[in-house]
């Protein structure tokens, strides 16, 4: 989840990100008065028509690589699965790598529940290996994204943060490829099109290293107060972490935190923004959300 900075000036956004970088914060730009079209071939249909279709070449390789992806999901998927608990399986499964970032999360857990600072991991595990976790996580949260998206197409239904239902036996597959021009040819084609208004751009920060790098926030805002508006929401997400005691239902934590009483006054918060935070939270393992109950890791 990224959380607004500002709208700055090419060169005044480029300070604006490299204040941030030093303070450990990843940044994300919205360029304006742009035209971006982005162009991706992709294959769709039944898994076995594409694979009589495609017998050789780079889309055969491919279709080969997700037809093993949705026999694992067919060995995970039960009906009734908590959504988080599918993903936890599938992805061991998909990205055996992702094992070895286990004593990176258990590391941040710790952390979070004894109050400690967060540069203490950095020294402890180093930047670049905690950068690359976040990175996972990432690169994770898009690829569920795009195949629980598959497995709807394939009748799979959500509710209530669980899944119902079945692969089939010749499931609907739709995959993205980079391909030679003559591959191509026997691919759709989908376009990308982003424009902007004008040429400021907008600066996003990634919510998460907000809340683990309040401190190196701290001493940023000491001489750019500029920045306070981050330091704000990783009070507010420190509090909300605070406010969970146990097994927590959802709704009376919304309802505990929607107005935050502060010596200089009270803080409001929509149910939309408190979601929002939970959910950010709950991708970085910070905090695990079942059957509408919320509770630390």
């Amino acid at each position: 989840m990224r959380i607004y900075v500002g709208t700055f000036n090419e060169e005044r956004a480029n300070v604006v990100v490299e204040d941030l970088k030093n303070a450990g914060v990843r940044t994300e730009l919205r360029h304006a008065l742009d035209v971006d079209i982005k162009s991706y071939y992709f294959a769709q249909g039944k898994l076995s028509e594409l694979r009589d279709k495609h017998k050789k070449g780079k889309i055969a390789k491919v279709l080969e690589e997700v037809s093993e992806h949705m026999e694992k999901a067919k060995s995970v998927l039960e009906d009734g699965i908590g959504i988080r608990d599918f993903e936890e399986k599938f992805l061991d499964l998909i990205m055996p790598e992702r094992k070895k970032y286990e004593e990176i999360k258990k590391s941040l857990k710790e952390t979070v529940e004894r109050g400690e600072e967060f540069d203490k991991i950095v020294e402890e595990i180093g930047i670049d290996k905690i950068n690359e976790f976040f990175n996972q996580i990432m690169e994770e949260a898009d690829f569920m994204r795009y195949f629980h998206s598959v497995l709807e197409k394939n009748g799979i239904k959500y509710e209530n943060e669980k899944m119902y239902g079945s692969l089939p036996a010749d499931p609907f597959v739709k995959f993205y490829i980079d391909v030679s021009s003559r591959e191509a040819e026997e691919l759709g084609l989908e376009y990308e099109f982003e424009a902007f208004i004008n040429k400021n751009v907008d600066v996003y920060a990634n919510l998460v290293d907000v809340l683990y790098e309040t401190k190196k926030l701290e001493k940023l805002c000491e001489k750019k107060p500029e920045f306070a508006d981050l330091l704000f929401m990783a009070d507010i997400m420190a509090t909300m972490i605070n406010k969970i005691k146990g097994k927590m239902d959802i709704d009376e934590l919304i309802e505990e935190i929607e107005t935050i009483k502060e010596k200089e006054g009270e803080i409001h918060l929509t149910k939309e923004a408190i979601n929002e935070i939970l959910k950010a939270l709950e991708k970085a393992e910070v905090i695990k959300i079942k059957k509408g109950k919320v509770m630390r890791k």
